[in-house]
């Protein structure tokens, strides 16, 4: 029975360390090595209570927002038009839904703008207009919707007391492994250089992965090296007891096998 035990906890433990190593896919997410993903972003801020970065939810943060505005910290909003509009209105701001493009001041094609912050370049794709707010970066004085002409705001700033701010970024891939690496001085130059990332996480996969990443990896690795070593320690017990079996039933052939088990079993032998 116990040899049932340990082996199904270890099998589980194994099932559980192979999810957490298993590379994602999922977009925006801080578990996803792929293009889209953010796993870049984390090695490049160090961890902070004061910031939180944001990178286009696919649920509403709005109570995440002001818990941490209410402790006087930063929040740096990074999205579309889409669920951050929900958020940005009881602020009074938003997103506009057209994309802006610019043919001069682009990275190859013209809905890679590139703009600048006190000297650092950053290339935004699929940026948005954003309203009502302090303005911080604007577009190439070239860039354009098919609605309106810039220049545009994609980085602008709410001021919600002397110290509590909300920055908001039009662009959900400024962060995102394929651009963060061109795009992190520009990101220091308004963020700095510590930051809590959002896990945002929104795929069973990535759920497990958030969860298993509430434990210090050192106590999971020691809690896989425990119960492997008692595993080990464990088969090696039965072995001995199975020679014993063995010895006792060579000498008693008469025996039956299942009964001296049973008392082996009884007696915790095994």
């Amino acid at each position: 029975m116990k040899l049932i035990l340990i082996s199904s906890l270890l099998s589980i433990l194994v099932i559980l360390t192979v999810i957490y190593v298993y590379p994602s896919k999922t977009p925006f997410s801080v578990f996803s090595n792929s293009p889209l993903g953010l796993s870049s972003a984390e090695t490049y801020f160090t961890p902070s209570n004061d910031v939180v970065i944001i990178v286009q939810p696919q649920q509403n943060v709005t109570q995440l927002v002001k818990e941490t505005l209410m402790n006087n910290g930063t929040v740096i909003l990074v999205g579309d038009n889409s669920v951050i509009n929900d958020t940005l209105k009881e602020f009074g701001a938003y997103i506009g839904s057209y994309i802006i493009k610019d043919k001069v001041f682009n990275a190859g094609n013209d809905s890679e703008i590139e703009v600048f912050y006190k000297g650092n370049l950053a290339v935004f794709y699929d940026s948005h207009p954003i309203y009502n707010v302090i303005p911080l970066v604007e577009s190439g004085p070239y860039s354009y919707t098919t609605t309106q002409k810039g220049p545009f705001t994609v980085v602008g700033m709410i001021k919600v007391n002397d110290m509590a701010r909300i920055i908001v970024i039009s662009s959900p891939y400024v962060f995102t492994n394929y651009y963060i690496e061109n795009n992190i001085n520009f990101l220091y130059a308004i963020i700095g250089k510590s930051a809590y990332i959002y896990p945002n996480v929104y795929s069973p996969l990535d759920y497990v992965k958030a969860l298993l990443n509430q434990f210090s990896y050192y106590s999971y690795i020691v809690l896989l090296s425990s119960l492997a070593i008692f595993r080990l320690k464990f088969k090696s017990k039965n072995e001995q007891s199975k020679a014993v079996l063995e010895r006792l039933l060579s000498l008693h052939p008469d025996w039956d096998e299942n009964v001296l088990r049973r008392i082996y079993d009884d007696r915790g032998e095994e």
